[in-house]
């Protein structure tokens, strides 16, 4: 156990998600983490949103429901109102597994000179229930050029002063501001370090940003725009080969877990992938 805990703050991007928000309040608050910040940061729900809010108010260390120019902006809006030194981000339809706070606290101590600490989760169903693993990739720069090094948002976590070195999230709209994130942080000079543990669940769900058919042609635009932005350039026809190789070659290093995972989403969202 630490000596001392590290402040952890945690900004909760909420818009209409009244179905799955208390669950994910409860994931954090019921842990009983000694130096815990969260923050809830709605973006004017009509749905008993902010009826759940005030609610848990007491247990909150801000909150706000009001409209936003979307999550990337919120979120820079609920950083701004912290004070952690270790920043983490749950979306409202999202949840921590138990201890999830205490294993990445003792990561951080252990590791003193990381920036971002990325663990595992779970793909979980509409209803909560925790279905098959989802396992954050080795940070490569290459390889995430080539969309083949994901991270699984809920369960990384980052340091406050590489947040502020990377200039927060961007500015522009995007359904990509999580894996924008990952590359500024990258971009200035950030250690990622892999924790191999699960302390988070990624809800399935057809209302979701993920899991929403009609977005996902937008979704898919905005990731390659931040892979062009890596690179510098629009994508040529090596890139795209490059792409599909880096793809074949993690797939082939664990075929039972993908296909798994296809099944899965499959089964939940009526299509072969994210």
């Amino acid at each position: 156990m630490p000596a001392e805990w590290p402040a952890i703050s945690i900004v909760v991007p909420s818009f209409n998600q009244g179905p799955y928000l208390e669950q994910a309040l409860r994931s954090v608050l019921e842990q009983g983490y000694p130096r815990l910040e969260l923050i809830v940061m709605d973006g004017g729900s009509t749905d008993g949103t902010v009826e759940i809010l005030s609610r848990y108010a007491p247990s909150l260390a801000h909150w706000r429901s009001t409209p936003d120019s979307g999550p990337a902006a919120a979120l820079n809006a609920g950083f701004a109102l912290a004070s952690g030194e270790i920043l983490g981000v749950l979306n409202a339809d999202d949840f921590h597994l138990p201890d999830a706070l205490a294993t990445m606290a003792r990561e951080w101590v252990a590791h003193p000179e990381a920036d971002v600490v990325a663990g595992h989760g779970y793909f979980a169903t509409p209803a909560g229930d925790l279905g098959v693993p989802a396992y954050s990739d080795r940070w490569n720069p290459t390889r995430f050029r080539h969309g083949a090094c994901v991270l699984i948002q809920p369960a990384t976590f980052f340091r406050r002063a590489a947040f502020e070195r990377a200039g927060g999230f961007g500015t522009q709209p995007t359904l990509c501001w999580d894996a924008e994130l990952w590359a500024n942080l990258a971009r200035t000079g950030a250690v990622f370090h892999d924790l191999d543990a699960f302390v988070a669940a990624f809800r399935l769900h057809g209302d979701s940003i993920t899991g929403r058919a009609d977005l996902l042609a937008r979704r898919r635009r905005d990731a390659r725009e931040v892979f062009e932005r890596i690179a510098g350039h629009p994508d040529t026809m090596t890139d795209r080969l490059q792409h599909v190789f880096h793809r074949l070659i993690k797939f082939s290093r664990h075929p039972g877990r993908m296909v798994r995972q296809r099944l899965f989403v499959h089964s939940t969202l009526k299509r072969w992938s994210l």
